[in-house]
């Protein structure tokens, strides 16, 4: 995947279960590991909700290389890029039921 920065990254599907909502999947290579991170594994889960919406859930599972440590700005950009990224889709829903 390249992104509109020009930095790239490779994923691999792990796990799709649409009668459950569950998708995961693994970062594996590129800029977005920060050459400190081996993998980052994202396992999703969207729970219908009785009020016709859902709730969302997500879960990283992070490995980094060798004696990295980790590092909480990192576990920040990740969790305001996803809030930021859901709310663009949220948006784009609202304007455009049709879609839907």
């Amino acid at each position: 995947m390249t992104y509109s920065d020009g930095t790239s990254s490779k994923h691999t599907i792990d796990d799709i279960d649409a009668s459950n909502f569950i998708l995961s999947w693994t970062f594996f290579e590129g800029d977005a590991l920060m050459g400190i991170i081996n993998t980052a594994t994202h396992h999703m889960k969207f729970i219908p909700s009785p009020n016709g919406g859902s709730v969302f859930k997500q879960t990283f599972v992070i490995r980094y290389k060798g004696d990295a440590k980790q590092m909480d700005d990192v576990i920040n950009i990740t969790k305001e890029a996803i809030k930021n990224t859901f709310k663009k889709m949220e948006s784009y829903a609202i304007a455009h039921p049709e879609v839907y």
